[in-house]
């Protein structure tokens, strides 16, 4: 995965280098983690119709780290990122700014039948104890890298879930989803699947994937699930010094009473 994210990085600073001097002033380059994609091409058309001759262009998912090392590269003019920054990042003149939260979902396919789960029981389920839902069919785990937020958000959910996690990376046989898009078509695709999607991204790309209520409630745009507040994700714009005028009118627009509208109406939460 690394190697792929660095062969990404190294083509797009070749195929950007040339078109800088003629689109940086109308172009906005954004990549990053794949769970603030969707918002970022809601609001880009947003921010578009009110900028003429402005393009704002959404990447392919390039995580929250290789978002970072492209927008230190010069590779594209904002990044969007999933977790605050790393002293290593912010020492070589990266900025972050929280634009929204989004709350983190426990999903399933959409024709499963099921729709709710227990902390007790998801414990069993990622070790491997429980391997069919109530109804018999079975429970396909769908995991991320042991290193993702989700992942370690699913880690404090308890003492024997922290085991269950650690349990599952040790299976065989379970599906790996590199970013967020390829966690959520294969969550849409397989039958009795079960993992870990954010609601607004579920809102922005319009997953077709079915919520689960853990421990007897949902989690919706005004928080997490009711016993497990830490089942959030944070999001965030990061610059440098040298962005562009047009890149830092689109970082105001994002934050501005509109942009943080848009992004409520798609089950984000505003961060004013």
């Amino acid at each position: 995965m690394t190697r792929t994210v660095g062969a990404t990085l190294a083509t797009l600073v070749v195929v950007l280098a040339g078109a800088v001097t003629v689109a940086s002033a109308e172009t906005i380059r954004i990549g990053g983690t794949g769970v603030a994609l969707g918002g970022m091409r809601i609001l880009g058309t947003a921010f578009e119709q009110q900028n003429a001759g402005t393009t704002v262009e959404v990447l392919p998912s390039l995580g929250s780290s290789g978002g970072v090392r492209a927008l230190l590269a010069g590779a594209v003019d904002l990044s969007v990122a999933s977790r605050a920054l790393k002293d290593k990042e912010t020492d070589k003149g990266a900025v972050a700014r929280l634009y929204a939260t989004t709350p983190l979902a426990l999903v399933t396919s959409e024709g499963a039948q099921v729709d709710r789960v227990t902390t007790e029981e998801l414990a069993e389920i990622y070790s491997g104890a429980r391997q069919t839902w109530p109804s018999g069919e079975t429970i396909r785990v769908v995991l991320r890298p042991i290193s993702e937020t989700d992942t370690k958000i699913l880690r404090v959910l308890s003492a024997e879930m922290a085991q269950a996690v650690d349990a599952a990376f040790e299976r065989q046989g379970l599906v790996s989803a590199s970013n967020d898009q390829e966690n959520a078509e294969t969550l849409e695709r397989l039958p009795g699947a079960l993992g870990v999607v954010a609601i607004g991204q579920i809102a922005t790309e319009a997953r077709r994937l079915k919520v689960l209520r853990l421990d007897g409630s949902l989690p919706n745009a005004e928080g997490s699930y009711a016993q497990h507040p830490e089942f959030v994700k944070s999001l965030y714009l990061v610059t440098t010094g040298s962005a562009s005028p047009v890149a830092r009118a689109f970082v105001d627009y994002v934050l501005s009473e509109e942009g943080q509208a848009i992004l409520a109406s798609y089950d984000h939460i505003p961060v004013r």
